[in-house]
């Protein structure tokens, strides 16, 4: 049985708000401003990633980064009506943002603890004037949590929009996915399952094309590169903003937008 959040607080010496809660567990998160293309949201996150790798959600990973800002970028496409699915969603980050536009988002990951951190993002979104997020939690491989994620959609009939960041660490965890977008994006010509991942396989990479091919989708690539050009007019981004300046880590990170096969 799970032991109830202690959800005890102080401040460490550079102001920023620390939480703790269980003893063996690392849940000591430090509340962070993150900026993104001139906007900023307030979340908790570990200052480092946990050596458990079902809890890798409770920091920041660079795909969430380039995802986030493809979307502060393009969020005039987004229908601030219609919700759009985070899957894998870890602290939210592209999800806040998309809060923090206007925009509707629904947040979801498997990990109990982790959904618990989502929550309290979510809580402090609301706080400061963003209250257009919500949290469900989704197993992709529990048809209950795939069946409750879809009556969460406009009218019941899927998610026009679905993103995911590094959601693909392990070739095992491809197929799940593809059943879960399948079953809950919608069937419309304009709707797309948005993707962005560090590549560890070329292998693992083919496996994913391969995959959504099986499940009906076609997929276009998006050029890294493209994602984080910097107008060299706005103001210098900070250390918390959502910027990737390696090269080699831009060189193998994956961008692309997944859209269901045309009916002939």
């Amino acid at each position: 049985m799970k032991e109830a959040l202690m959800n005890n607080s102080e401040t460490n010496e550079n102001g920023d708000e620390l939480i703790f809660n269980d003893l063996f567990i690392n849940k000591v998160y430090t509340k962070k401003e993150v900026e993104c293309c001139g906007l900023s949201v307030n979340l908790y996150v570990l200052n480092s990633a946990s050596t458990d790798y079902d809890l890798t959600g409770q920091v920041i990973w660079p795909a969430a980064k380039m995802l986030t800002r493809y979307i502060v970028n393009n969020s005039n496409i987004y229908d601030p009506n219609n919700p759009i699915l985070e899957v894998g969603s870890g602290v939210g980050v592209c999800g806040l943002f998309l809060a923090r536009l206007g925009k509707r988002c629904i947040l979801s990951d498997y990990n109990d603890i982790v959904v618990d951190l989502l929550k309290m993002n979510i809580e402090q979104s609301t706080k400061d004037g963003y209250p257009t997020c919500e949290c469900i939690k989704l197993d992709w491989s529990n048809q209950s949590d795939i069946e409750n994620t879809f009556k969460q959609s406009t009218n019941s009939e899927g998610f026009d929009t679905i993103i995911g960041s590094d959601v693909v660490y392990w070739q095992s965890s491809i197929e799940p996915l593809f059943q879960t977008v399948n079953q809950l994006l919608s069937h419309k010509e304009s709707s797309s399952f948005i993707l962005c991942y560090q590549s560890r396989s070329s292998q693992t990479d083919q496996y994913l094309i391969d995959k959504s091919v099986e499940y009906g989708f076609i997929h276009y690539l998006v050029p890294t590169d493209t994602i984080f050009k910097v107008d060299q007019s706005s103001t210098t981004e900070n250390q918390t903003s959502l910027l990737i300046e390696d090269e080699y880590l831009l060189s193998i990170m994956k961008f692309i937008i997944f859209k269901r096969k045309p009916t002939q």
